[in-house]
């Protein structure tokens, strides 16, 4: 109850309406499903939108999270450095994307596995994939850490980064190293929570490691640690009050997300997390690693293709201020990407449970209607970026200049392509959740191969005097139109 108008009025609802005798025998079928966690006893429509909904606001306040943290350092440097800040933050955008790598692996194992102990109502498996998940979790986010830390300065310098850039940048990754292993935890915990249907409490604590983040970095970046500041090494301290901001919201959510899985809390959260279970259990720890790893792979095989094309931008475009531009249009971008991202979560789930209760024919159908509802809303989105894209840029950038007008350009095109981007996300994600990462890793990774490698180094080599920023955006937006495309043959 109280959810059904929501669902009426995002559209869910139509894509259950489907007079085909496919649609009829999904209905019957369904009937007899019985889901675990949440998900019990709910229609499908109101599962989508109970696993949808909280993940979306969450999406909506961490991109703000990430605009005010451009917007912070956009207004409180000076247009002198402001060109080199914006440059640092479009690398440590990257960089902290590796980060998150290993740790999302972990999270995406833990999700499918959890997800199928729940459909087949294995409380014994649920609690101790959750545990082993914890475990894998820290392990992670230690070596991702540790891994950031060594590899900052080498970064400054692949990618062409020097002066005040580099020095902005390796501040900022040596700070936010720091955090690895409490969001190690909390990506594998909230993980396990969506897996069994409880999204609030993953929304709760994001929200406060957002509010955090944003509070703390204004404090800090404006009267403990502003840019004309001294710091302990004798250089200015730049962009370290936002990235002290970051640690100190990582404290904050990982401490709230542990607090809300004690066994204290039994009967109140969807699943417990048990001391005497965190333990190295190698049978379930297995599992959970069989399908982790396979997006480790895949996503480390895109992170160094994305390297790659950022090594391009960086050192071989002649204009400048390139790599801040392409971050901003990846932040503006990413406004578009909040309800695929939450609809693809909720079709990972789905995927997982049902196939865990034995019906694939449910698990087909839920993620259609996630797709559907995904590609209209970030068709929406982007049509909005496209046609606001000087006023988004511009608040994030109140300078102006070259940079501000190569970043616009772009937004205009690319806003165009997200109903593409829609159906790669869902489609992908909803694949991990039912545990075929290996087939997502090998296709994923042939085609951005073949496009994102191939033929951008083609024409960097052939017409490096007549490449652009925007050309560069071209050809990856033309990888997006094929990745979406082919996963929507293997679904």
């Amino acid at each position: 109850m109280g959810y059904e108008w929501l669902a009426s009025l995002i559209g869910v609802d139509r894509f259950m309406k489907d007079p085909t005798n496919e649609a009829q025998q999904t209905t019957a079928e369904q009937s007899d499903v019985v889901l675990g966690g949440r998900l019990e006893g709910t229609s499908l429509t109101k599962q989508i939108v109970l696993l949808a909904a909280w993940p979306f606001l969450q999406n909506i306040l961490g991109t703000m999270v990430s605009f005010a943290d451009r917007v912070i350092a956009g207004h409180t440097m000076t247009a002198e450095t402001q060109s080199a800040v914006f440059d640092a933050m479009g690398l440590a955008m990257y960089v902290g994307w590796l980060m998150m790598i290993l740790q999302g692996g972990i999270a995406t194992g833990a999700q499918a596995l959890v997800a199928r102990a729940f459909g087949a109502h294995d409380e014994d498996l649920v609690e101790r994939g959750t545990a082993q998940s914890f475990v894998l979790g820290v392990a992670s986010g230690v070596i991702s850490g540790l891994l950031v830390w060594a590899m900052s300065p080498t970064l400054m310098s692949v990618f062409g980064l020097s002066g005040d850039a580099a020095l902005y940048a390796n501040q900022y990754l040596r700070i936010v190293a720091l955090s690895a292993p409490l969001s190690g935890v909390l990506f594998v915990c909230n993980s396990c929570l969506r897996a069994g249907g409880d999204t609030k409490t993953p929304f709760v604590a994001m929200t406060a490691v957002n509010i955090v983040n944003v509070l703390l970095s204004v404090i800090l970046m404006n009267y403990v640690l502003p840019p004309e500041a001294i710091g302990f090494g004798g250089q200015p301290n730049g962009v370290a009050g936002l990235a002290w901001g970051t640690v100190a919201s990582w404290v904050v959510g990982s401490a709230l997300i542990i607090r809300a899985m004690l066994p204290s809390k039994a009967g109140e959260t969807v699943v417990v997390l048990k001391r005497e279970l965190l333990n190295w259990d190698w049978p379930v720890g297995k599992r959970i690693l069989k399908v982790g790893l396979p997006q480790l792979v895949e996503i480390v095989g895109m992170w160094t293709i994305h390297a790659f094309g950022v090594w391009l931008i960086a050192n071989k475009l002649q204009e400048e201020g390139v790599l801040g531009a392409h971050g901003m249009v990846i932040q503006i971008e990413s406004i578009s990407f909040m309800p695929g991202f939450a609809l693809g979560m909720a079709a990972s789930t789905l995927a997982g449970q049902y196939l865990g209760a034995g019906s694939k024919l449910m698990a087909a159908k839920a993620v259609r209607a996630c797709w559907y509802v995904a590609m209209a809303t970030m068709g929406f989105a982007g049509v909005c970026i496209v046609f606001f894209a000087p006023e988004l840029v511009g608040i994030m950038s109140p300078a102006g200049g070259a940079q501000a007008d190569m970043a616009i350009e772009i937004v205009r095109v690319v806003g165009w392509t997200q109903p593409f981007f829609a159906t790669a996300m869902v489609m992908k994600m909803s694949m991990r959740g039912a545990g075929a990462t290996t087939v997502v890793m090998t296709a994923s990774f042939s085609i951005m191969l073949i496009i994102r490698v191939g033929i951008l180094a083609a024409c960097f080599h052939f017409y490096a005097d007549q490449m652009t920023l925007l050309k560069v955006w071209l050809i990856m937006v033309l990888d997006l139109v094929v990745q979406a495309s082919v996963f929507t043959v293997l679904h």
